[in-house]
């Protein structure tokens, strides 16, 4: 009996030593799985430098181990709850146990509501969000997790309980380019006033005091309305209190928000300037959200969609409904910002010049009309006694401005009746006025403010360089970049131009009358040329075409690009305001065809694309370069649209453009009798209108 008990018991006991050694193995195994997984990646690199321990991770894996939506809704809310921040173990306890409650009571529905803007402003929130998305771009997270949308975007909503809407972008401040280095600031101040003080013809420089009045007003950054009546895609400002307590967003173009919100700014036009909503906003990354939109874009505002772009703030939010206040709250929400006039000195060249640009401003309470009205008018009050005194002394008797923009045409048309009506005036100061004060733009308000962010970067924007045959040491720095970027962005032989050509074409556009040859290289800040672009403008048909953008090939892709391209459009609006007092018509390009080009990545279609250019639906033929040189039939010829809605362009502009660039370009003396040209112009001819297709 004794020996039955022994061995039974031994018996147990290896059951039991088995039982546990499995059990060991198990727990092992569903350790590792817990702590090696994605998600238990993602915890740590998203919220470890928020302070999220060991313990507290491993709760979360355990709690949230079922459902992918609720791990990514744990990582949402967590970020909200922190800020970003580092928090201690028993704020985390509390984190997790709010996200109990709060994912136990959402029924699916799941929204986080906060009470105004301010929490989605600050930097660590944005630094943490951008850790977010950079770690669920990895296509095996993506796998993990079930997304399969290219937009990367959270699976929680955010509801802003008070979001005051404007139509308006937000500009960044100087204090935040020169990352609230007042030192800097002030330096790059005073530079620019001893300049303009010391300059022997004060007719051309701004005063110090005007200079004074532009630096204060890029201080913190004005606000600009976008036109929401016409070719709007949804940018808005959500502000709390003030417009540098805001954040931007797009209404939903897909569902009819941004309709709704528009007809919700225009019905309150006439009693306050925007709209005390109730919003629920999605989150989205900004780089892939904002280029999907930016086909809906209108050209003249796609800079301060760029802007928000590459701003501050990492992720981009949507507006997916919102619901209007109409208690007595929403007739007495406070909101300021800027009302603003934008004036510059007269010039015959076309190029905005910041350092000669004059703004007035008030601080406004965007929210009750009387009170707007009574500061715009004081606005326009301080404008006007400012430039009585200046056509008033003779010493500035040379001196003319031209009005450039204001915050809104609101202001700009009530500032348009009072100026006429002054100008309009027979007295000596209506008459100075008629002759010294120009009201009709120039410049779009886009130009001006990209002309603000170059003169204002800090080691950060290009130097470029004009190609003349007089400059001698430009020659050689043309054949630099010939080596070293032209050849290596043009392997295709008859593609390239010859150094030869190059040099050709420079010496017979010194003296042409009907056309402008230019090659610009661009520098960085060391010095060193990184670009370039070869472009002309065709006086006959006031429009541009652009043969090429070159960057080096390990800088592409780093927004050099786009600034060769903008330099580019200033000199040939230069041009256009130059010869025909107009903006430039139309801007032309030709582009390798994604069918014929050499690159493996086809990064150039969704930079022309980016820049709002269409391929135009004909046979578009280059001829031959030269003799020794076959004509090249893989091009598209493409073109910059005014807007997105634009399907068509008159054949006879195209055939006529075409002609000219082949004439003064490319040298071709007779083109009506080049056999290439003439099949392009049958064809234009047949068809009258040619048909604009997205170029990707």
């Amino acid at each position: 009996m004794a020996d039955f008990i022994d061995s039974f018991a031994s018996t147990i006991e290896l059951f039991l030593n088995t039982l546990e050694f499995f059990a060991l193995i198990v727990s092992c195994i569903t350790f590792f799985f817990l702590m090696l997984n994605q998600y238990s990646k993602a915890l740590r690199y998203i919220l470890s430098p928020c302070g999220l321990g060991f313990w507290q991770r491993l709760r979360i894996l355990f709690y949230c181990r079922k459902s992918p939506v609720m791990k990514r809704a744990f990582l949402e809310f967590a970020m909200l709850k922190t800020q970003g921040h580092s928090r201690v173990s028993g704020e985390w306890k509390t984190i997790i146990n709010e996200f109990r409650a709060f994912y136990g009571t959402a029924q699916g529905d799941l929204v986080y509501h906060i009470p105004n803007c301010t929490l989605l402003i600050g930097e660590d929130f944005s630094d943490v969000v951008r850790r977010y998305f950079d770690f669920f771009q990895n296509d095996k997270v993506k796998k993990a997790f079930g997304i399969r949308d290219d937009r990367l975007c959270w699976v929680m909503k955010i509801c802003i309980e008070e979001a005051y809407t404007t139509p308006a972008c937000l500009l960044t401040g100087l204090l935040s380019t020169y990352e609230e280095n007042w030192s800097e600031f002030i330096k790059r101040y005073v530079s620019t006033a001893f300049i303009a003080e010391n300059d022997e013809n004060i007719g051309n420089d701004i005063l110090t005091n005007e200079l004074y009045l532009t630096f204060v007003w890029l201080l913190w950054g004005p606000s600009f309305e976008l036109d929401y009546t016409s070719c709007w895609a949804g940018l808005c400002q959500i502000s709390y209190g003030d417009e540098s307590n805001s954040i931007p967003a797009v209404a939903n173009l897909d569902t009819g928000v941004s309709e709704k919100i528009a007809a919700r700014f225009s019905g309150n036009r006439g009693r306050r300037y925007g709209a005390l909503v109730s919003a629920e906003l999605s989150i989205f990354e900004n780089k892939s959200f904002y280029q999907s939109v930016r086909d809906t874009v209108n050209p003249d505002d796609a800079y301060f969609y760029d802007k928000i772009e590459d701003g501050m703030l990492s992720f981009a939010a949507r507006i997916d409904s919102f619901s209007p206040y109409q208690s007595y709250k929403s007739k007495k929400y406070y909101c300021t910002a800027y009302v603003w006039l934008l004036f510059e000195l007269e010039e015959e060249e076309y190029t905005f010049h910041p350092e000669k640009s004059v703004a007035f401003f008030e601080h406004a309470n965007l929210t009750d009309q009387e009170t707007y009205h009574f500061l715009v008018g004081t606005l326009i009050d301080k404008s006007i006694k400012h430039f009585s005194i200046i056509f008033a002394n003779p010493h500035y008797n040379q001196r003319r401005y031209r009005f450039v923009c204001a915050m809104n045409e609101e202001i700009a048309g009530i500032f348009r009746s009072r100026y006429e009506a002054l100008m309009a005036e027979d007295s000596e100061m209506g008459r100075a006025f008629r002759e010294r004060m120009i009201l009709e733009p120039k410049h779009t308000p886009a130009q001006a403010f990209a002309a603000y962010d170059e003169f204002f970067a800090q080691s950060k924007g290009l130097r470029f360089e004009n190609v003349s045959l007089e400059k001698k040491e430009t020659i050689s720095d043309l054949a630099r970049f010939y080596t070293e970027v032209y050849m290596e962005c043009f392997p295709d032989a008859d593609e390239r131009e010859s150094f030869d050509n190059l040099l050709a074409y420079l010496t017979q556009g010194t003296t042409a009358q009907d056309y402008c040859y230019h090659i610009i290289l661009a520098r960085d800040e060391k010095g060193e040329i990184v670009g370039g672009g070869i472009f002309d403008y065709m006086k006959r048909t006031n429009a541009g075409v652009i043969e090429f953008i070159a960057v080096k090939s390990d800088l592409q892709s780093g927004g050099m690009g786009s600034l060769i391209y903008q330099h580019i459009r200033s000199v040939l609006a230069d041009d256009a305001y130059r010869t025909c007092q107009k903006p430039v018509s139309c801007i032309f390009c030709e582009i390798d065809s994604p069918e014929h080009s050499k690159a493996s990545i086809k990064k150039y279609l969704y930079f022309w694309n980016k820049h709002h250019y269409r391929y135009l639906d004909f046979q578009y033929v280059q001829p031959a370069l030269s003799l020794k040189q076959s004509p090249v039939t893989g091009l598209w010829l493409t073109v910059s649209v005014e807007h997105d809605k634009q399907e068509t362009i008159d054949a006879e502009l195209v055939a006529k453009v075409v002609y000219d660039y082949l004439k003064y370009a490319m040298q071709i003396e007779h083109p009506e009798e080049n056999e290439t040209y003439i099949r392009m112009e049958q064809e234009l001819i047949q068809k009258k209108k040619i048909f604009l297709k997205k170029i990707v």
